[in-house]
């Protein structure tokens, strides 16, 4: 299986909904490791690693999000795998 680190931002109504406590508890289902935050613009934004199908799979259980987030956009870039990244969690 290929591995990979992928650099996500999720845009939409994804603050103060539970969104990234949602996206952290799917990542630890799926054995992914990362971190995902707020940031100032309104954006979240993750960053995750683990194999390419697992972090598909995350994607797209993102899409949907937890009962109030309305997510209009998820943007992805791909780096190379590097297997530094802690245990998924949200960074405050």
């Amino acid at each position: 299986m290929s591995k990979e680190l992928r650099i996500i931002k999720i845009h939409g109504k994804v603050q103060g909904v539970g969104y990234r406590f949602f996206a952290t508890r799917v990542a630890r289902r799926l054995g992914l490791k990362g971190s995902i935050e707020n940031l100032r613009d309104g954006i979240v934004e993750a960053v995750v690693e683990g194999e390419k199908k697992s972090i598909d799979d995350w994607l797209e259980e993102l899409k949907e999000g937890p009962r109030y987030a309305e997510v209009t956009k998820i943007d992805q870039e791909t780096k190379e795998y590097t297997g530094r990244l802690g245990d998924f969690d949200v960074k405050f």
